[in-house]
């Protein structure tokens, strides 16, 4: 009976012999590292960690997230400094506001201390909704950010209200920095607007837009895109039709945009087809001083084609306009066509002889009936012997008319013409000078 005494006693001394060294080891395990704490560096794009020790010790630093193993960030030696830096691009930015990490710092022995849950959230910025402003330009907007801080105020938690968004714009145009692409990037107008104006600059030029979005944890993730087209317009005119008669205006509406191939893309501006059931406006304008006014209004075919049936009233020059839309959902700019000058010259109604065969010694009457018909000053003009035109003879017409009797000795057939100057219609117009079709006096 002493023997088993005496034997669990010195059991229990061995024990407890044991229990000490096993307790200190123990708490060296779990106290050598603690107080993780995170802050942003004066840096852009870097965080700082820091941590405590009891004692000093070699350190492994990792990212931990749930469901995805540790990876290491980097190590500290056992005389080295208790912080690390790392950029944001380790700790893996994420769109995912439930995304969330910590950080983990283990000491040589294996013991362990981890910071606070984080998230590292930057939105994906939508594709923007678009439309025109009065000034031309294109104001673009994007929806609220509606996620949720699944960590709020956690020490680098960026917040939804310091993202900014701005747009890279790619156009056909110089100076060219992707083969033949600009790109100009245009910045919102303050951190966190959700909505902003593409200058009127940019106005009539084919674009495309991608959204990017920027905070503390990362300096620009692609986002959402849109397009903005353009119009393709012809006018085709006469040069010249007299004055009181049809003549017809015609043109063409194509689709243009910015088609992007390769990478880096190659930006073309094609034209992607033709524009149907577009309207289109027709203006004119007395002179090239003068402001432009409405004269019709038509719709393209489906062939993009459209046209203009007109009735001379003056000189005048024409332009076709078609304003801003939408076409199957892309904002297009509309167009202006170069303007075209069509004269009206003066109609000749009639140019000839009362009697255009004379005997001997009769003295002709050589007739004129103009439009517009005024009090304009013709002049009579006949061809010589030389084959040169020769002045004879003015009438200044009455409403356009005239009649002018001369004496003539001549006998053969001799050609005669009208030449009347320009003239002005009571709209203010201009109507052009004309010569008129040549007409015969024979005297036998």
């Amino acid at each position: 009976m002493l023997k088993k005494t005496i034997a669990v006693a010195c059991a229990a001394a061995v024990l407890a012999g044991w229990g000490v060294p096993m307790a200190q080891a123990a708490s060296r395990a779990t106290s050598a590292v603690s107080d993780v704490e995170l802050s942003w560096t004066g840096w852009v794009g870097w965080v700082r960690i820091t941590w405590s020790e009891t004692t000093p010790s070699a350190n492994t630093i990792s990212f931990e997230r749930d469901g995805v193993a540790p990876v290491q960030l980097g190590t500290r030696t056992t005389d080295g400094a208790n912080e690390l830096w790392v950029t944001t691009s380790k700790l893996a930015p994420t769109d995912d506001p439930a995304d969330v990490g910590r950080i983990i710092v283990t000491d040589s022995d294996g013991g362990t201390a981890r910071s606070v849950d984080f998230d590292r959230y930057i939105r994906t910025a939508p594709s923007p909704t678009l439309s025109f402003t009065p000034e031309n330009g294109v104001k673009w907007s994007i929806p609220a950010d509606t996620s949720i801080d699944t960590t709020a105020g956690d020490p680098l938690d960026a917040g939804s209200s310091r993202t900014t968004y701005y747009l890279e714009l790619r156009l056909n145009e110089p100076p060219n920095y992707l083969l033949n692409c600009r790109r100009v990037y245009l910045n919102s107008t303050y951190p966190g607007a959700l909505s902003g104006v593409i200058d009127k600059y940019w106005s009539n030029k084919p674009f495309s837009i991608t959204m990017l979005s920027l905070n503390a944890w990362e300096s620009a993730r692609i986002g959402g895109s849109a397009e903005v087209g353009g119009t393709g317009l012809t006018l085709t005119a006469p040069a010249a039709t007299a004055h009181g008669k049809p003549f017809v205006l015609t043109g063409r509406l194509n689709d243009r945009g910015i088609f992007q191939t390769a990478s880096p893309p190659v930006c073309q501006e094609r034209e992607l087809g033709p524009v149907a059931n577009e309207l289109v406006v027709l203006q004119a304008r007395n002179s090239g001083t003068s402001p432009w006014y409405v004269v019709g209004t038509t719709r393209s075919a489906p062939t993009g084609q459209y046209s203009f049936s007109m009735m001379n009233a003056g000189t005048r020059e024409y332009r076709v306009v078609v304003p801003n839309t939408t076409r199957a959902g892309i904002l297009s700019f509309g167009g202006t066509t170069a303007s075209k000058v069509v004269k009206a010259t003066t109609q000749v109604v009639s140019a000839k002889f009362i009697a255009p065969v004379l005997t001997y010694g009769k003295r002709p009457q050589a007739y004129l009936w103009v439009a517009p018909g005024g009090s304009q000053r013709a002049a009579l003009q006949f061809r010589n012997p030389n084959g040169t035109w020769q002045g004879l003879t003015y009438k200044t017409l009455y409403a356009g008319r005239g009649i002018a009797t001369f004496a003539w000795s001549r006998r053969g057939a001799t050609p005669f013409r009208w030449w009347v100057p320009a003239s002005t219609t009571s709209t203010g117009l201009r109507v052009e000078p004309v010569y008129s079709g040549i007409f015969t006096l024979t005297v036998r």
